[in-house]
Order: C-alpha cells, then structure tokens, then sequence
C-alpha cells in the first residue's frame, strides 16, 4: 500500500492527461473565435457552474460535524467565497460583451433545462455534501482541472477585461485543488480507502473529459493523451 502523500501525489501526477486535453478542447474553441451569441452562452454556463460551485461548498460546510477541524472549516468557508466571488466575475465579463445586466434566474433555469452538465453537478452526482473524500477528491481533479482551463482561457482571449478576471479565477482554482490534496492526505491511510478513491478519481476524470468535449471542442490530441493516459 501507498502511503498517503504517495497516494494523492500519484493523482495529481495522472490528472495531467486530463487537464492538457482540457486545455486543448478549450484553446480550439477560443481560437475559432465563436460569435457573440455563443460566446455568452458558453460563458452563461460557466457563470452558472461557478454559482453550483458556491451552493454545493456550501452545503458541505453546514453539514460538517460540530468537532470538524476549523482549519478545513476555514478553508472551505474560503472556498465558497472564492467561488461567489468568481460568479460575479464571470456575471460581469458577460455584462462587458453584452452591454445587458444578466438576467440570472432566467439564466440558472434555462442551464438546468440543458442536457449537457457541468463540472460542479459531480458535487452532487458523488454525495459529496456528505462524503469528505468525495469532496477532496473533487477539489484535487475538479479544481485543479478548472485552474488548467481558466489559465488557459486568460491566455487566448485578447479582451484584457476578461482575461484579468479569469487569471484571477485561475489562482483561486489551483488554492482550491491544494486543498482537496491536503485534506485527502488525512483520508486515505488504508488500503481500501484508497481503492475507493481510485475508483472515484477514475469516473471523475471522465466525467470531466465528457464535459469538456461537449461543452467546448473536442480536441484529438487531447483524445489521443487520454486515451494512452486512461484506457478510454
């Protein structure tokens, strides 16, 4: 058996695959530069996806134990913050594009009617509200995936309004990924812990893949990197 920072060092280092193709699907899409009407459409998703973000931290936080360790409290607490702050930013790159106060109720319906899910809907799809290495193991893939891309996405846009704000949300998702590692340390100091996990990463980063593929472009070196990384 591993120890535990072997553990969490070697699901750092297999997430590699998944976060290059991500950045991949994400620099294509950018790059055939989308027109107006879809660009705030993929970005209303995104907005969106920051505020389930910001409910499902959240919600894991209020159901935490009366003796949970205040540190993880505190950093969680920081997270959720982080995320609505990300919300609004996201919120008022759109408003920058449309020159429109965005209408969020309507914006937050018409995601939920979309067959095509986000990222944050893992937080749900795993229970991680009530299961902590659910919710570590999201936070090192999830998080550290969505560093990758906002990275990626503060890189190729040109509009210096937005590419400042997504950076800015890029440092906050590689804190949130640091984390999810420090906490899944604590977690998995046995042998079938850690087959759990393994598990749980595994159908993660294919979720995430999918999402990726549908909701920017789908990349086929990216294909190909998580082909040889996964097996998929």
């Amino acid at each position: 058996m591993k120890s535990s920072k072997e553990f969490v060092a070697d699901i750092a280092k297999g997430n590699e695959a998944l976060f290059k193709a991500s950045q991949l699907n994400v620099a294509d899409y950018f790059n055939d530069m989308p027109d107006q009407e879809a660009l705030v459409e993929h970005f209303v998703g995104r907005m969106v996806n920051e505020r389930m973000n910001m409910v499902e931290i959240s919600n894991s936080i209020a159901s935490m134990p009366a003796d949970a360790d205040p540190v993880e409290l505190q950093n969680l607490s920081k997270q959720a913050y982080d995320e609505a702050i990300h919300f609004r930013l996201v919120k008022e790159v759109i408003e920058h594009i449309t020159g429109e106060e965005v209408d969020v109720a309507k914006a937050i319906a018409d995601e939920e009617a979309k067959p095509t899910a986000k990222g944050a809907s893992l937080l749900e799809k795993y229970d991680a509200d009530s299961d902590p290495a659910a919710l570590a193991a999201y936070q090192l893939v999830a998080e550290g995936r969505a560093e990758a891309v906002w990275n990626t996405m503060a890189d190729v846009i040109e509009d210096e309004f937005i590419s400042t704000r997504y950076a800015k949300i890029a440092k906050d998702e590689g804190f949130h990924s640091t984390i999810g590692a420090m906490k899944l340390e604590t977690l998995v100091g046995d042998a079938e812990t850690q087959a759990r996990v393994e598990e749980l990463v595994s159908n993660m980063r294919k979720d995430l893949y999918e999402i990726s593929c549908k909701n920017t472009s789908h990349n086929a070196e990216g294909q190909k990197l998580v082909s040889e990384a996964y097996g998929w």
